[in-house]
């Protein structure tokens, strides 16, 4: 398993890879119309293009046999309630394929997101994480994440709740 930051190059599989595992992990909580309004808004090969050229983000991926089965998007000294006052990185996207689920690649994004941030002088690392989602919860929790607050997302026209998670990295 190989973990690097991404490059222009990736933006199609990346395009691929945020769909397949958005539509994985959401599709059975949501309606198709708002799915696939969610997907024509975030994932276009335009869409991920533009982010991966905006200095603002940066994506890290996790390759398998030169294969992309998974990423991060981080968002770079965007900040929410309550961290104003501090350096912060956002966790914008995680996405592992289901297949890899289990394999540690998700602790391995985020080591070495944590150590990105680090390196850059960040001093927290936060997240929104969907209420309804436990497995991920548990996972940042694990990871030494801790909830501090909310905020909504929007999902085609469905307003949701985030728990707002982070981790002080300084």
């Amino acid at each position: 398993m190989l973990i690097r930051l991404a490059t222009p190059a990736d933006a199609p599989r990346l395009r691929e890879l945020s769909e397949i595992t958005f539509r994985d992990t959401y599709t059975t909580y949501n309606t198709p119309e708002n799915m696939d309004r969610h997907v024509a808004k975030n994932f276009t090969l335009q869409q991920i293009e533009t982010e991966l050229h905006d200095s603002a983000n940066q994506y890290v991926v996790c390759e398998n046999e030169g294969e992309l089965i998974a990423f991060v998007k981080l968002v770079k000294n965007h900040s929410t309630k309550g961290l104003t006052e501090k350096k912060v990185v956002e966790i914008e996207r995680i996405y592992v394929l289901k297949a890899f689920h289990g394999q540690q690649s998700g602790r391995k994004l985020i080591d070495f997101c944590t150590d990105w941030a680090k390196e850059q002088g960040f001093e927290i690392i936060w997240l929104g994480v969907w209420e309804h989602n436990p497995n991920a919860i548990k996972f940042y929790e694990k990871m030494g994440y801790v909830r501090f607050g909310e905020h909504t997302f929007t999902l085609g026209d469905d307003v949701q709740t985030d728990f707002v998670m982070k981790k002080y990295i300084r």
